[in-house]
């Protein structure tokens, strides 16, 4: 009854005044909710040596670089400031932020930072897009044009794949490869972890995640999947070992009831709405050179995304954001 009632109310007429007022006061609840975040981060202990920074401060300074989109070196006087603030113990210094950038570890922690920043939007979300998309670097590869006969050059690439809510746009999971990574691989993995923490009832992707294992895994986790299918499916699989019924009744309601599939299909839209928000405001390309970086990079994305996404929901659904609250019912891998 709890869930219905807010469903009811995220569906109320859209107010371009609370929205006025979601985008004037965002930065001063941006820094407010990533540092609620940050604490959340268990330290590490050091055995040996100098005593590090505290992951939260390097995280919370990596996340306002990028949603400042800025560099490492120009965001010093900022760090500064909310060094001074009490947001973080000390200013910290633009290489020490390269080299933690560098971490695998980082990685780990900011997916899920990521996830738990979704959770205040548990009650809303039920209805879900996966896609990839490719955050452009400064490296480029060498190859020999046999067209024009002469060298040429592409520019490298690390994808982006993620689940999004269709009603906020909310990240629910993500995944950062190699450019030229299948999105295929990525659809079981990413739903997956969508499913631990949020109830699905419809899930949308486009024609490339087409296949009967998809089908059947959104099947098992209570949803109904929307992937239209090409030209040539017949509706029958191959494929040993696996519920056939799911993918044959999909495909009949896709031929007889192609407008209705459509209509559902078409929230598939919101992860392009997604990433175009993530790139027009925090850049659609990477500073860092070595790739482990660049995840880094695009994750602290992400997870900035996440957090102005929170505070839009604050002013135009009254959401509370208490992320105690959620670690409680948060379910990690």
């Amino acid at each position: 009854m709890e869930s219905q009632t807010i469903l009811a109310d995220y569906d109320r007429q859209f107010s371009w005044h609370n929205y006025n007022q979601s985008q004037t006061k965002e930065k001063a609840l941006f820094v407010n909710i990533l540092g609620d975040l940050c604490d959340l981060v268990i330290e590490t202990r050091s055995v040996k040596g100098r005593k590090p920074r505290p992951l939260k401060d390097i995280i919370f300074s990596i996340v306002l670089k990028e949603y400042l989109n800025t560099s490492s070196r120009r965001v010093q006087s900022d760090l500064k400031l909310f060094a001074e603030a009490g947001f973080i113990n000390s200013e910290i210094p633009f290489n020490t932020l390269l080299d933690h950038l560098e971490k695998r570890e980082l990685k780990d922690v900011l997916r899920e930072l990521i996830e738990i920043s979704s959770l205040p939007l548990k009650q809303i979300e039920s209805d879900f897009a996966i896609d990839a998309t490719g955050f452009a670097t400064s490296r480029y590869e060498t190859y020999f044009n046999f067209k024009y006969k002469k060298q040429a050059r592409w520019r490298n690439f690390r994808k982006c794949h993620a689940v999004c809510g269709v009603k906020t746009n909310i990240i629910t999971s993500v995944d950062i490869t190699e450019g030229y990574t299948n999105d295929q691989t990525k659809f079981i993995p990413l739903a997956e972890d969508t499913a631990r923490n949020f109830k699905i009832r419809e899930f949308s992707a486009d024609k490339g995640y087409l296949s009967t294992k998809n089908y059947n895994l959104i099947g098992e986790l209570g949803g109904k999947a929307f992937i239209p299918f090409k030209k040539n499916a017949t509706g029958k699989t191959r494929i040993c070992g696996v519920r056939k019924d799911i993918y044959r009744n999909a495909f009949m309601f896709f031929q007889k009831h192609r407008e209705e599939f459509l209509n559902k299909y078409h929230k598939r839209s919101n992860i392009e709405s997604c990433f175009s928000m993530i790139k027009r405001k925090f850049g659609n390309n990477v500073r860092c050179k070595k790739e482990t970086s660049q995840d880094n990079e695009i994750l602290a994305k992400v997870l900035a995304h996440n957090i102005c996404i929170l505070v839009q929901e604050i002013f135009l659904n009254n959401i509370e954001i208490n992320f105690n609250k959620c670690m409680n019912t948060y379910i990690g891998k």
